[in-house]
């Protein structure tokens, strides 16, 4: 009897209650989540951050050089560019069209048309080269006038840095995308036939190949036939621009191609949100008296602002991950005017076998990231309205 009363309460010891079993229960099924994330995301990322202070090229054992890496990516040099002279005269120099010339004949040039390119001759003043002025291993990343004066700014790693602001130029498409998708919403919402079919088209781009929709959009950008400038010549505007071969354009158009292929998500998110708008709102606006601009600005815009700041975070997220678009089409260039981030660390990981100088540049660009996406969360309080506030 004792024995029986023992074991009992043995077992009642190590016994547990209904919420502890389902709190099991509930641990047991989120581990694989939780693991999963440990191993490929945790893990890599500290063993990342762990590479930066190395030199490791995937084949030798990796070696310990401390802070170098983030050095070459963070140290710059600026100085003045002074103005290019004639070594035999000492007249300033000047870039007028093809030509380079004396400052004392650029009032001939000016403004006469080149015969061969039939445009409009410009005078520019040349200034030093950079490398002429910056320390050495320093290369140019842009130049800066004040007044009458020329500033270099250099660094170990101009390609990166002109990467970031590509990159960040190309987020421009976002507010344009953002913008047409809701426009779009709107008149997609207003109960037309054939909505289900224009949702559809409009979404097509997006579950299209993206090496696919990129050759295409080579094609349609091809200076000699393609289908722009063929419809800009029948227009009566310019039909030979290089689109992808010029700095000028290059960017612009991605952009277009980047719009495009992201309208359709858009569109879709912003008439699900349409749709889950309240109709007494809009009923009890109309017996007031409020207009189409005022319901949209008082009742619409405050009920998407939830959607909007999804899509402007999300798109933000994506964009400075930009990589197969610009690959495939430009493969960066021209003179890098494409090269986004993504491209240049995959170029610095896999191509050139420098992990620990990639893994330097991926922390740059996750922090830039993760500090652009605390600022919207911050500036969100502001402008995004949630319907259970009061």
């Amino acid at each position: 009897m004792a024995a029986t009363v023992s074991r009992t309460t043995k077992r009642s010891r190590f016994s547990l209650s209904l919420s502890q079993r389902d709190a099991v229960w509930g641990y047991l099924f989120v581990a694989p989540a939780i693991i999963g994330f440990i191993v490929f995301a945790v893990g890599p990322l500290i063993a990342s951050l762990i590479l930066s202070f190395t030199r490791w090229n995937l084949v030798t054992d990796p070696q310990w050089i401390g802070l170098q890496n983030w050095r070459t990516v963070f140290t710059f040099s600026a100085a003045e560019t002074p103005p290019a002279l004639d070594p035999d005269t000492g007249e300033r120099l000047f870039r007028c069209g093809r030509e380079k010339v004396l400052e004392s004949q650029v009032a001939v040039l000016e403004g006469t048309v080149d015969a061969r390119t039939r445009r409009v001759i410009t005078c520019d003043p040349i200034y030093t080269v950079a490398s002429d002025v910056l320390p050495r291993g320093y290369q140019e990343i842009t130049r800066i006038t004040l007044g009458d004066k020329v500033y270099v700014l250099g660094s170990r790693d101009p390609i990166f840095w002109k990467s970031l602001y590509n990159t960040a130029f190309l987020l421009l498409g976002i507010p344009v995308s953002m913008t047409l998708s809701l426009l779009i919403a709107i008149m997609l919402n207003q109960g037309l036939r054939g909505t289900a079919l224009f949702r559809a088209i409009y979404y097509l781009p997006s579950i299209l190949p993206i090496a696919a929709t990129a050759l295409i959009w080579t094609w349609i950008f091809n200076p000699d036939f393609g289908l722009l400038n063929y419809f800009l010549g029948q227009i009566g505007l310019p039909k030979d621009i290089r689109w992808l071969g010029d700095p000028a354009t290059v960017k612009p158009a991605l952009i277009v191609m980047g719009v495009w292929g992201g309208l359709g998500f858009g569109i879709l998110i912003y008439l699900a949100a349409l749709q889950n708008v309240p109709r007494h709102l809009y009923e009890a606006a109309e017996i007031d008296g409020a207009g189409t601009l005022a319901r949209f600005r008082y009742i619409t815009w405050p009920s998407l602002t939830p959607t909007t700041f999804f899509l402007l975070v999300t798109g933000m997220i994506g964009g400075f991950q930009n990589f197969i678009q610009p690959y495939i089409m430009t493969n960066g260039g021209p003179y890098f005017a494409s090269t986004t981030t993504v491209m240049v660390i995959w170029q610095n990981a896999f191509r050139d076998l420098q992990m620990g100088y990639a893994s330097v540049q991926a922390w740059v660009l996750g922090t830039i990231i993760i500090i652009i996406t605390i600022i919207n969360f911050l500036i969100a309080r502001r402008w995004v309205y949630y319907q259970f506030e009061a």
